[in-house]
């Protein structure tokens, strides 16, 4: 097992039989998961996400206590929440409440079989909901402890992504790799993508936000990656209903969550009037520190980062500029109390080439005079 673990099994379970931190139990008064009240009142017609966030956000878990109340007082129960029609909701949810609910449990065990989970508000990542607008539900695609295990570093930038801009998004991934860091993106096209590739080559667990529903695969051409990132232990998570397609507005607040959940942002390539500007400005409200790439043709995102209070413009192309992304990643990890080791990357592959070769003597101490001189090199350095 390396430093990050065997990722698949993180979080799985707890304890002397306790639950995890995502396992809310149902509801004693009702019996009815909050999963099922959920899927049930999304599909009812005409409550909209208003009416549903103002329902969560007062019942939270006792979700299901709401399909008890007597269809004579359901719409004063709608009303006093402020759902906006309450009466109308109301009589669509006395007439289909059988079916309304039958789906839902049908809908309920087809994202169970899919390894899906639904976090409700008590549960949810104190990162997220600590958040002004936090989410008051998510919905998790393979293993949700990869929300909790900090630190997060996210990885965000333009979709038209240049040569160079995938040069330096893979820079930074391969500099936060060598930690226990769990990467944050978004599963777009461009950067994204790049740095999801990028992560789950280098042995990176990931965490990658949606802009639409748990159940829809967008873009295509990211299937393969969202596949692996759940087949390594990791989550994709989303805060839509399954079947809600995408909408710009939605990844905008798709970016609230990278940001809010990151400890680090590290926005790679990007323009300040695109989306990833977003993201930069939400972790500046959040106060979360971001870090901007600049070099010849990077765009004019690093600009915005600058004038930000929690900005700081590095050249991921010099060593002065690794240096400082590894110092950061590493100081992040530190933070969460994990063992940190700088040359994991170097440990992992030089296993790798041991178990391959037939290596005689000769080349071990070879390897040991190197490790040898660069313990000088550095003892000469801090006596100069």
């Amino acid at each position: 097992m390396d430093q990050h673990g065997t990722q698949g099994e993180r979080g799985r379970s707890a304890p002397d039989g306790q639950p995890t931190l995502w396992q809310v139990p149902d509801d004693s008064a009702t019996g009815m998961p909050f999963a099922v009240a959920l899927l049930a009142l999304g599909s009812a017609h005409g409550l909209g996400h208003k009416g549903l966030h103002a329902l969560v956000r007062e019942h939270r878990e006792q979700l299901g206590r709401l399909w008890d109340v007597p269809d004579s007082r359901l719409a004063d129960e709608l009303a006093r929440v402020k759902v906006p029609t309450a009466r109308k909701v109301a009589d669509e949810i006395s007439t289909h409440r059988a079916d309304l609910l039958a789906t839902a449990r049908a809908k309920a065990d087809e994202l169970a079989q899919h390894n899906i989970s639904i976090i409700g508000p008590s549960a949810l990542p104190a990162r997220l909901a600590a958040l002004p607008g936090a989410p008051l539900w998510l919905f998790v695609e393979g293993d949700p402890s990869a929300l909790y295990e900090g630190p997060h570093v996210a990885v965000v930038g333009t979709r038209d992504v240049t040569p160079d801009g995938v040069r330096a998004t893979e820079a930074a991934v391969r500099t936060l790799a060598a930690y226990p860091v769990t990467l944050v993106s978004g599963l777009a096209n461009g950067v994204d993508a790049v740095a999801h590739r990028a992560a789950l080559r280098d042995g990176v667990r990931n965490v990658a936000f949606l802009g639409h529903g748990i159940d829809i695969i967008f873009p295509a051409e990211t299937a393969d990656i969202r596949a692996r990132i759940v087949r390594t232990g990791g989550a994709v998570a989303s805060e839509y209903l399954p079947g809600e397609y995408y909408r710009k507005a939605q990844f905008v607040q798709r970016n609230r969550l990278q940001a809010g959940l990151a400890d680090l942002v590290v926005a790679a390539e990007g323009r300040r009037t695109g989306g990833t500007a977003h993201t930069v400005r939400f972790a500046a409200t959040y106060r979360r520190p971001v870090i901007g790439f600049t070099w010849p043709g990077a765009g004019d995102l690093a600009d915005l980062i600058g004038t930000e209070p929690t900005g700081r413009l590095i050249d991921i192309f010099t060593t002065a500029g690794r240096r400082t992304l590894d110092a950061l990643c590493r100081s992040a990890a530190d933070s969460y109390g994990h063992t940190t080791f700088g040359l994991s990357l170097v440990e992992r592959q030089l296993g790798r080439e041991a178990e391959l070769r037939a290596l005689p003597p000769e080349d071990l101490v070879r390897l040991r005079q190197f490790l040898d001189d660069l313990l000088g090199q550095e003892d000469g350095g801090h006596a100069r």
